[in-house]
């Protein structure tokens, strides 16, 4: 006691005395006059009094003292025998016989079980002194929010309801920081313990009483945010006299006439609803982490708090606008834009002194005004429409009402999108990103998704069958035709517009209407719902479209006894069509919105991919389809051109009558010139050279298997007849007879003299020796029965 002075006695802050204090002054002091009036004797009294417990108290701490000190004394003198026996023990054991080490291997056992109930203790102390700090914690916590001093349980804001003063504000963010603090240590402490223990007991039980204080503290500190907000009068009014007769009048923001007091109060409010927001987040992200329960939906709740009471106003005027919903989007559009301002420059600096990190105050605050529309068409429009919907006479009505309020949130998406257009990144993760579609009601109602894709499908064929009747659907453009030239062939097969693949109209027509069903539903904020939403629309759609190309084809009614020239231009315009579609769905499927798409089905089909049913582009089936349409009809082609060379050239294989030879290649000439100028350049390159192998058999068997005899004037013609057969293919390669290996082989043994002959022919039977011959395509038994025809 010595050198105290009651004269510089600084007294602690009420706030800070703890409760037995506080009982000691009220029993004490309980008016003022008790404490400018009090009498000398009192005062004595009350000095006498602390003078005393001052000294008890330090006799008690220099007990405390020298016990401490004896007992560690004794502690190390203990410590010091025990090793001191071990070593004994030690040394005895080592110099013993048989029984020592028998005694030495018990001792050990005992060694091992005493460290582990050494252990035991260890981990229950651990257990014990977390406890005890947790319930400290939890208790300081519970007496900040349900003390009884200044409000009630439950009503902690009771007293500072009607007072809106910058002080009032002070003392309630002092006492809701104190709270958070206190939370937020436990929450480290439980963060720290689920590193090294598994105690789910204790943390459940401490998460239970912390969730009880939140349930107490969110809704009084919403409260009290909204109360603030009305005093300055939000929500200000929506003029929605001025909306009905079109007029732009822009809406006052309260927020920017903020100022003194109210500012200042405001941003403590807003202050602590992000701190509040911020424990909440971090609990939550701890459960679904550890415990395993659903990951909360991210929202600022201050713009929630903003947002709220306009929604109440604005579904007033929703309801009356039911038959004009137009009205609804660009209400909405309007209070957006014209708050954008005061959104930016009062509240994100609020949010980034609170430290609220991937925050972003213009796509919080266009995010929830997305969500009131959302939310009215969710429960007031789109539950009649699906009803109406059911029933048979009322389904075209439904429909284009449907498709028409779709019209309008595509178009409302992408204006509110462009209110952010200013933003560096889309900060908000997938999940809280959601919000910035009015599309988000059918990404929570698969049923509606399924009904706008069909009311897309039928619409989007009915347009297409539209096209289909005109009589230019199946044309194609002669003004922009890109034709097959050999000395352009590398720029052919970089086939990239309609033009280049020779497609008519109606592949143009087939794939906008696709592009617009992609384009409807591209702000669909779920990938997976896109993903479900383009399968039952764009691919079904193209499915039907291949059956079109098919049906097309069929009406063709080729034939190897009559080759008409327009029958086959009717079907190079299917496999024009084809193989233009095909290689723009291999684009798409190329593009990052539907390698995301199919992840999503990946993903979600978990069980098909380990058995390897997964496909690696989204249009894979559909691509196939295309591509067999392509290769059938192409081919059938290749069959009817030579099934008519072979009737053709029945005569020239008994007569080899020269002159019917040259019509039936004039024939084929025909034909290919036709398909060439009509038919797409990978296509036709493939189709020629199937004719040309096909010629190349039919030739050699023809000759293998007749009965004709080659003299010298029969060889030359017939090499003459094969030189005017590659003078058809020369405008498509550089060397024709390179396509005809057989009938080449055949025109050199043609050519061998007797001598030559006769060596072939008792030489080795191998392919190497025929190969120093120059024959490489013929087995040994048909150049043998090619010479033994050879006449000398």
């Amino acid at each position: 006691m010595e050198g105290w002075d009651p004269q510089n006695l600084i007294l602690p802050e009420v706030g800070k005395l703890c409760r037995s204090q506080s009982e000691y002054l009220d029993q004490h002091f309980k008016t003022q006059k008790d404490v400018s009036s009090s009498s000398i004797s009192s005062s004595s009294c009350l000095l006498s009094e602390w003078t005393k417990h001052c000294s008890d108290y330090n006799n008690r701490l220099l007990h405390l003292r020298t016990t401490l000190m004896d007992r560690t004394l004794s502690w190390i003198s203990s410590s010091f025998r025990a090793k001191a026996s071990l070593s004994n023990l030690n040394l005895t054991l080592s110099a013993s016989s048989q029984y020592g080490t028998a005694l030495k291997r018990l001792l050990g056992e005992e060694l091992r079980l005493l460290a582990l109930q050494l252990h035991r203790i260890h981990f229950i102390r651990q257990y014990v002194e977390t406890a005890l700090r947790l319930e400290a914690l939890v208790g300081d916590l519970e007496d900040v929010v349900f003390s009884s001093g200044n409000c009630r349980p439950g009503n902690m804001f009771a007293k500072f309801s009607t007072l809106l003063t910058s002080q009032d504000f002070g003392v309630k963010e002092e006492r809701l920081l104190k709270a958070i603090k206190a939370m937020n240590d436990i929450e480290e402490i439980i963060v720290n313990v689920e590193k090294a223990q598994q105690w789910h007991h204790l943390l459940k039980s401490v998460d239970h009483r912390v969730d009880k204080t939140l349930a107490v503290l969110r809704p009084e500190t919403l409260a009290e945010h909204r109360a603030l907000l009305a005093s300055f009068g939000w929500p200000p009014k929506l003029l929605a006299s001025k909306v009905e007769s079109g007029g732009l009048s822009k809406l006052l923001n309260p927020l920017l006439l903020m100022h003194g007091d109210e500012k200042k109060s405001y941003a403590q409010s807003f202050h602590v609803l992000c701190a509040l927001q911020q424990l909440h987040l971090h609990r939550e992200a701890r459960k679904f982490k550890t415990l395993g329960q659903k990951e909360c939906e991210i929202r600022l709740w201050a713009i929630d708090e903003l947002v709220s009471p306009l929604a109440v106003r604005m579904e007033y005027h929703f309801v009356k606008w039911a038959e004009q919903p137009e009205f609804m989007f660009a209400l909405v559009y309007r209070v957006t834009r014209d708050f954008m301002e005061g959104i930016s420059d009062i509240l994100q600096p609020l949010i980034d002194a609170a430290r609220l990190r991937s925050y972003s105050a213009n796509e919080a605050w266009v995010s929830a005004m997305v969500h009131i529309l959302s939310g009215f068409l969710t429960k007031n429009v789109f539950p009649a429409l699906a009803e109406r919907y059911k029933e048979k006479d009322m389904k075209l009505e439904v429909i284009s009402l449907w498709l028409h309020l779709v019209d309008l949130i595509v178009a409302f998406d992408k204006q509110m999108q462009s209110l952010l257009r200013y933003e560096t990144c889309l900060l908000f993760p997938d999940a809280q990103r959601r919000g910035i579609s009015v599309l988000i009601v059918f990404c929570d109602r698969p049923d509606w998704l399924k009904i706008w894709a069909k009311m897309e499908l039928k619409d989007g064929w009915k347009k297409l069958k539209a096209v289909l009747k005109d009589a230019k659907a199946w044309q194609i453009d002669d003004k922009h035709r890109v034709d097959f030239d050999v000395s352009t062939i590398c720029e052919t097969f970089l086939l990239s517009s309609r033009e280049a693949h020779k497609a008519p109209f109606v592949a143009e027509s087939a794939l906008k209407l696709a592009q617009e069903m992609i384009d409807r539903c591209q702000t669909l904020p779920v990938i997976l719902a896109r993903a479900k939403f383009v399968r039952s629309t764009v691919a079904r759609f193209f499915w039907y479209f291949s059956n079109v190309l098919l049906l097309h084809c069929r009406s063709a009614e080729l034939s190897p006894e009559e080759v008409d020239g327009s029958l086959l231009v009717r079907a190079c315009e299917s496999i024009n069509a084809a193989r233009y579609v095909e290689s723009k769905l291999q684009e798409w499927s190329d593009d990052a919105s539907f390698l995301e798409m199919k992840i999503a089905e990946n993903n979600s089909n978990m069980e098909e991919q380990q058995q390897g049913f997964c496909d690696d582009c989204f249009f894979e089936e559909e691509i196939k389809c295309l591509a067999e349409l392509e290769t059938n009809w192409l081919m059938e082609i290749v069959a009817i051109l030579l099934c008519q060379f072979e009737n053709l050239t029945l005569e020239y294989n008994h007569t080899e009558d020269s002159n019917v030879f040259i019509e039936a290649l004039q024939s084929l000439k025909n034909q290919l010139n036709v398909l060439k100028k009509n038919l797409n350049g990978k296509d036709f390159l493939d189709l020629w050279r199937s004719v040309a192998d096909g010629l190349d058999h039919f030739i050699c068997g023809s000759i293998l298997g007749g009965d004709v005899k080659f003299s010298k004037k029969q060889s030359n013609e017939f090499g003459t007849d094969m030189q005017v057969l590659f003078l058809v293919f020369q405008p498509f390669c550089a060397r024709p007879e390179a396509f005809f290996p057989c009938i080449r082989d055949i025109l050199k043994l043609l050519a061998m003299g007797g001598e030559q002959v006769k060596h072939l022919l008792v030489g080795k039977k191998s392919e190497k020796y025929m190969q120093s011959y120059g024959i490489s395509h013929l087995r040994f038994d048909q150049v043998e029965k090619t010479l033994r025809k050879l006449k000398f």
